[in-house]
C-alpha cells in the first residue's frame, strides 16, 4: 500500500500534511508542485492555524503487511 504525504505551512507557520491514499505510481514533482499550489489557491482547506499558504515538500510511504499466523 503506498501512501502519498503533501506538507504545507499553514498562517501560522505550523506544519499541515494531507495523505492521499494509492496514489498514480508515476506521480511527478512538477505534478505535485502544480496540484499543491492548485490546493492553496482553491483555498479548501483549513487548519488549527489557519489556511494553507505554502508547499513544503511531498513524500510517498509505502507500506508492507504480512500477517503471522498466531497457534
Amino acid at each position: 500500500m503506498f501512501t502519498l504525504e503533501l506538507y504545507f505551512l499553514n498562517e501560522e507557520e505550523k506544519s499541515v500534511k494531507i495523505s492521499v491514499d494509492d496514489p498514480r505510481a508515476d506521480v511527478t514533482g512538477e505534478e505535485l508542485a502544480i496540484a499543491m499550489a492548485s490546493i492553496i489557491a482553491a483555498d479548501v482547506f483549513t487548519s488549527s492555524g489557519g489556511n494553507l499558504v505554502s508547499a513544503v515538500g511531498a513524500k510517498v510511504i509505502e507500506r508492507n503487511v504480512t500477517e503471522i499466523e498466531i497457534a
